[in-house]
């Protein structure tokens, strides 16, 4: 019994690394940017002009 916790234990260890490492990379790695590809124009047509 000893054994197959031991076993257990580092194969959880290994999983949670394994998904903390996926996370960790998918919030840094960005995708690139579509070349030629144009940034969207803010849509300003609910923002009132200021009064002066």
């Amino acid at each position: 019994m000893h054994w197959f916790s031991t076993g257990l234990l580092i194969a959880l260890t290994a999983g949670t690394a394994a998904w903390s490492g996926w996370l960790l990379r998918r919030l840094f790695v960005v995708e690139p940017a579509v070349p030629g590809g144009d940034l969207p124009t803010p849509d300003l047509s609910d923002h009132e002009e200021p009064q002066t």
